[in-house]
């Protein structure tokens, strides 16, 4: 069997596992760049050397701007690799050494979240934008803001998923999914006011968003939505799922719980949700002075 058709079979078990569009593409892009890379047919070539040695040739690599990629860039694409690897181990296309597949760290300087200020400058931007479908921008902005969608879910929202009343909405997941999340105040009245201005007439299942041709938004028009707003408010590093944890970590930090945060989220399993404990810990040590015990017991020592 070639790398080529086992690559074949990796795409067709995520297809029947029914993970989302979105994911899968995400696969075929990471790999196809790895492939490349790797120019070879010969399922010897899989190996550990050729592993840790693409990590490394991601690390030298700049984007067009001439900065490297980040530390959080380079271990997104070795993760899908490594999908990739322990899919042929386990259909026994390749020995046994998943447990060497080690990804890079991600190094914790590198913010994983927007600021107040870059949260502000980005809202500000928006209510300044003459853009055609700032309306519908806007909306996109802040469903990921408020409300931790993912850039896939925004294109699936009907008509009839939101409810005014409750400030609440059925989001369609991976794997067609589907959770009830809350609203925030200014959120729903955004939405309220994109369906009173541009969907009135419409109903039942017909999409919440269009594009500019009349038809369902699609989730490469979101990620054109992000593309602009980068250049816009001069964030290097805004992108759809950095808005997602912004809004976990202030979630937890503002008192939310894990659970309900694993829910709104639509993570299948906790243990990916703890990931936002230690960003909102340090949130909070940035919000806050530490009140010290020892301090005040010392105040009584005069």
């Amino acid at each position: 069997m070639t790398i080529h058709e086992m690559y074949e079979m990796f795409i067709l078990e995520q297809e029947y596992r029914n993970n989302s569009p979105v994911t899968i593409s995400w696969y075929k892009d990471q790999l196809t760049e790895f492939f490349d890379w790797l120019i070879s047919e010969d399922p010897a070539d899989l190996n550990l050397l050729k592993f840790k040695q693409y990590g490394v040739f991601l690390k030298s690599q700049t984007k067009r701007n001439g900065d490297k990629l980040s530390s959080s860039s380079v271990h997104g694409a070795m993760r899908a690799v490594k999908a990739f690897y322990n899919f042929c181990i386990g259909e026994d296309y390749l020995d046994d050494f998943s447990r060497q597949l080690r990804l890079p760290k991600v190094h914790s300087k590198e913010q994983l979240i927007l600021d107040d200020q870059e949260i502000l400058l980005l809202l500000k931007v928006l209510d300044n934008s003459a853009a055609r479908n700032n309306q519908r921008n806007r909306c996109f902005v802040l469903l990921m803001l408020d409300s931790g969608l993912r850039r896939g879910e925004i294109p699936r929202i009907n008509i009839n998923d939101i409810s005014f009343p409750t400030r609440s909405m059925i989001v369609r997941g991976k794997g067609s999914k589907q959770r009830l999340i809350p609203m925030g105040e200014k959120t729903c009245s955004q939405l309220l006011d994109y369906r009173l201005r541009f969907r009135s007439a419409a109903g039942g299942s017909e999409p919440f968003f269009l594009d500019q041709n009349g038809n369902r938004c699609s989730d490469n028009l979101v990620k054109l939505v992000f593309q602009r707003l980068k250049e816009e408010t001069g964030i290097e590093r805004l992108h759809p799922h950095l808005l997602r944890h912004t809004f976990a970590t202030y979630y937890l930090a503002d008192g939310g719980d894990l659970e309900t945060l694993r829910l709104i989220l639509g993570h299948s399993n906790i243990h990916t949700t703890q990931m936002y404990l230690h960003l909102a810990f340090n949130l909070k040590l940035q919000r806050s002075r530490h009140n010290s015990h020892i301090d005040k017991l010392y105040e009584n020592i005069v």
